[in-house]
């Protein structure tokens, strides 16, 4: 008979969320500025930018080794549940038909409010993409990957258990994951990235399936920034 590992306390889940969001926002404050002296720049570069994403995998490594070392259980603790094509199709369109409506009404919102504002850092990057597109790809991969896997892989399920509230676990969550994005240095490039985790968490609770919510979150990331790239182009 397979002896079973007894499931970890309280405390090794709180403590293993902790050290993820500590580390990722130390990445996230501290990272850049590390960088550019290491790589002797004063404003971002490509090479920056590929090594900071480099980081935030960094993160995921850290992750996945507590769960296993000091946890004893997987990463991914809610089984991940199988749909037929039809089904994740339809997931799809729904999740992406509920971020653009919801966002624009957010933007409008923050029109008619005058927060609109763009942000400095955004438009650096937007700069370098437009000649490394490949960064593109390899930076809203990232985001999909690691942004998923260990806000709504790792850390939703886990204050689902400490809070025993599924929704206050989603709401949670989704503040975090906003505020992790407060690095760009706008209101609006926050309060977006809360209500895409909170469609996501809310997602992930009631269909368990983290594969969809990647292929998603790396799809509108490369469609928003192709998008605010050829956007002057599109007033003209």
């Amino acid at each position: 008979m397979e002896n079973l590992s007894p499931a970890p306390g309280k405390k090794i889940l709180l403590y293993g969320v902790l050290i993820l969001l500590i580390y990722l926002f130390a990445i996230s404050i501290f990272g850049g500025n590390i960088l550019l002296h290491l790589f002797g720049a004063k404003e971002i570069t490509a090479g920056i930018l590929f090594s900071s994403r480099l980081l935030f995998w960094s993160s995921l490594l850290l992750v996945f080794v507590y769960a296993k070392k000091v946890e004893h259980q997987k990463l991914l603790i809610w089984e991940e549940r199988k749909y037929q094509f039809w089904q994740y199709l339809v997931s799809f369109i729904a999740i992406i038909f509920a971020l653009v409506i919801g966002l624009i009404v957010i933007a409008v919102i923050f029109l008619k409010l005058g927060l609109i504002k763009e942000s400095d850092k955004f438009k650096q990057l937007l700069e370098i993409f437009k000649v490394n597109q490949w960064l593109i790809f390899f930076t809203a991969g990232t985001a999909g990957i690691v942004e998923e896997l260990t806000f709504r892989g790792y850390i939703q399920p886990r204050l689902t258990i400490l809070t025993k509230s599924p929704a206050i676990a989603i709401i949670i969550s989704s503040v975090l994951f906003g505020l992790l994005h407060f690095g760009y240095g706008t209101v609006m490039q926050m309060v977006g990235p809360f209500f895409i985790g909170f469609i996501f968490a809310i997602y992930y609770y009631n269909f368990r399936n983290i594969k969809i919510l990647i292929f998603c979150h790396i799809l509108w990331d490369v469609m928003a920034i192709y998008l605010q790239m050829f956007m002057p182009h599109l007033k003209k």
